[in-house]
């Protein structure tokens, strides 16, 4: 077990929120604090069991000190009653961004799982993606991201221990958004993280390129990629969610 006695850390997020290399910062931020790192997600790939399952199963062996257990992302998070003992960083974004990105990473670079069943659907769900209009993704997802918005507030408003942050902040107030991980963490940016983190924080892309996981880093992509008529709807549907959202991506 452990022998740390800093509360164990989980971050939550959603799919295309910069969630992968948030995690990789904070467990650079947890490293520096001498906390071990165990990040379930890792293990999801290859395993039978769909995510959800990974997850929820893996509360029996979750430690309350001394662990970073990385990011979940899936709505399962709302399950987990673990959290509420955990120190939390939840991560947010434009979910109209979240979505755009997401069908340029399912369709092109995403990484394929390595379980022959979880491959079976990735491979279905990317021939499927090759034949759908961006529009029409678009508003197949919708619901879906704001339902876990709505998951990710209801963690938030059940929390007393719990950072909130944007990926707005991460790639456009950098400095912002890493003093406030290293306040909540108690894990100041010393010279040995920085040199640690090295390009991790370099969120500049040279050019928009669709087969990179990082394909575009700038806020507001959607506007860029989908009709007009498109964005008003998601808009409208999304409407309490882009309220709260403006909230969190205010400088602290």
């Amino acid at each position: 077990m452990p022998d740390n006695k800093t509360k164990s850390v989980i971050s939550l997020s959603m799919h295309k929120a910069g969630s992968t290399i948030a995690d990789e910062i904070l467990l650079d931020f947890c490293k520096a604090k001498g906390m071990e790192s165990d990040r379930i997600a890792l293990s999801v790939p290859s395993s039978p069991l769909p995510e959800r399952e990974v997850f929820l199963n893996y509360q029996e062996h979750m430690h309350p000190t001394g662990v970073y257990y990385g990011i979940g992302r899936g709505p399962y998070v709302s399950e987990m009653e673990i959290i509420k003992d955990l120190k939390t960083i939840i991560q947010v974004r434009d979910p109209r961004d979240c979505i755009t990105s997401a069908y340029f990473s399912f369709k092109k670079s995403h990484g394929v799982p390595k379980d022959p069943e979880k491959r079976k659907y990735f491979m279905e769900r990317r021939r499927r993606l090759e034949a759908l209009d961006i529009d029409d993704y678009a508003l197949e997802q919708v619901n879906g991201y704001r339902n876990r918005m709505r998951v990710l507030r209801d963690i938030i408003e059940g929390h007393d221990d719990i950072l909130v942050l944007t990926y707005e902040d991460m790639v456009g107030r950098t400095e912002d958004w890493l003093a406030r991980i290293a306040d909540f963490l108690e894990q100041p940016v010393t010279d040995a993280l920085r040199a640690e983190l090295g390009d991790k924080t370099n969120f500049s892309v040279e050019s928009e390129d669709d087969s990179r996981h990082k394909r575009q880093v700038t806020p507001g992509d959607h506007k860029r990629k989908l009709k007009p008529e498109t964005i008003a709807e998601m808009t409208r549907r999304l409407k309490d969610e882009l309220k709260w959202l403006n909230g969190c991506d205010q400088p602290s």
